[in-house]
């Protein structure tokens, strides 16, 4: 503590403590010179002895009784050279300063915390739960709200979000809060459900306003990709089709003649080719044009079809 080395410095000296019946102190701990007043004729030593520790602070709707009999043993321990008088009362009820913090200084400091995790997200945010009354200590510098940065899946659920409550830069207290979290993103999905071994059609596709779930994310397929596959089981209505629900057949065939389309900004020629490689729609092929013999790498757009961007 501040004192443990005064006798260092003071040879002697003495000071005067009277000690109250009752005080309120601000933050954390307790220093003498907020619940007792100190007299003496050595300025420097009274100040010392204003700023000895005597503890840990009452938590909100707590005191502590600090004796005479306490502070004057603490204050002989840690300065044996000085002379210390202890007056007033036997003891000092201590009750800390409190402030009630708006429940919405929470919620909003969690709230931060949400709107940056979700910035890539459609989301909404409401709070599952009310924000019970809470109390803090009045410190010596402004407190501080702050939410902790929120680092699980970022889907559809119920989310907490830890609040930290700071007194003097010290964390004091956290505060769960609750949220009910909606995600949505707009998807292509299936217009109408899809029976196991049909095949996707161009058609079956919309795009809607979808709600992101709680589940783990599957790869999604494009429709574009998607058609000509097989679906591997029934697919309800408003699916977003994943690599998991389909069975794709090659649509073309190594040693097969197919079309070529090759496309150049708002240009566009079709060539015949034959397929170098067996692929599926979206793969990309070795493919050789007919009439230049030239082996040129295409996607596969369709049954027998390729395509090139130059």
């Amino acid at each position: 503590m501040i004192l443990a080395l005064l006798a260092t410095f003071f040879g002697g000296g003495s000071v005067t403590v009277t000690v109250p019946v009752e005080a309120k102190i601000k933050g954390t701990e307790i220093e003498l010179g907020e619940v007792a007043q100190v007299t003496g004729l050595d300025g420097e030593l009274v100040s010392k002895v204003r700023a000895f520790e005597l503890g840990y602070a009452p938590a909100p709707g707590f005191s502590r009784l600090l004796t005479a009999e306490r502070i004057r043993a603490d204050l002989a321990r840690a300065l044996p050279g000085v002379e210390v008088r202890v007056a007033g009362e036997r003891a000092c009820r201590v009750w800390p300063t409190v402030e009630d913090i708006p429940a919405k200084e929470i919620e909003d400091a969690a709230r931060v915390q949400l709107e940056l995790a979700f910035a890539d997200f459609e989301a909404t945010f409401t709070l599952k739960e009310p924000i019970g009354e809470v109390k803090l200590p009045v410190g010596d510098r402004t407190r501080a709200i702050l939410g902790r940065k929120h680092t699980g899946e970022l889907r559809s659920g119920i989310v907490g979000v830890p609040v930290e409550l700071m007194v003097d830069g010290i964390r004091y207290r956290t505060v769960w809060t609750s949220w009910r979290v909606e995600v949505w993103e707009t998807r292509d999905v299936l217009k109408r459900p899809v029976r196991a071994g049909e095949e996707l059609a161009p058609g079956l596709f919309e795009t809607r306003r979808v709600k992101l779930e709680g589940e783990s994310e599957l790869p999604r397929v494009p429709p574009g990709q998607a058609v000509g596959a097989v679906a591997k089981h029934d697919l309800a209505a408003g699916t977003t089709v994943s690599s998991f629900d389909l069975h794709r057949p090659a649509a073309v065939t190594k040693g097969t003649t197919l079309y070529l389309r090759v496309k150049k900004g708002a240009i566009e020629a079709r060539v015949a080719a034959v397929a170098l490689d067996t692929g599926t729609v979206g793969q990309k092929i070795q493919v050789q044009a007919v009439e230049s013999r030239q082996v040129l790498t295409a996607t596969v757009t369709g049954r027998d079809a390729c395509e090139i961007k130059l």
